[in-house]
């Protein structure tokens, strides 16, 4: 039988799972981004918003440093 933190490690070292973990991640911050900005009381952005996008942008960013090949 398989280890399981063998399996996990393998699981997460795919770089299928790495691309969607990300995104995920991306799609997560920019998410989390509007539902403060529809929650919040003023109607411009505040810095936590802005810190989300600005993650979300990095992480996006990344993915797409990380998967260019020339």
């Amino acid at each position: 039988m398989n280890d399981p933190k063998e399996t996990i490690l393998v699981w997460l070292t795919d770089e299928g799972t790495k691309t969607l973990l990300l995104f995920t991640l991306a799609v997560g911050l920019g998410l989390a981004s509007l539902a403060f900005f529809f929650d919040g009381t003023s109607g411009s952005p505040t810095r936590t918003e802005f810190s989300l996008l600005v993650a979300a942008m990095v992480v996006v960013f990344y993915m797409t440093l990380r998967t260019n090949t020339y």
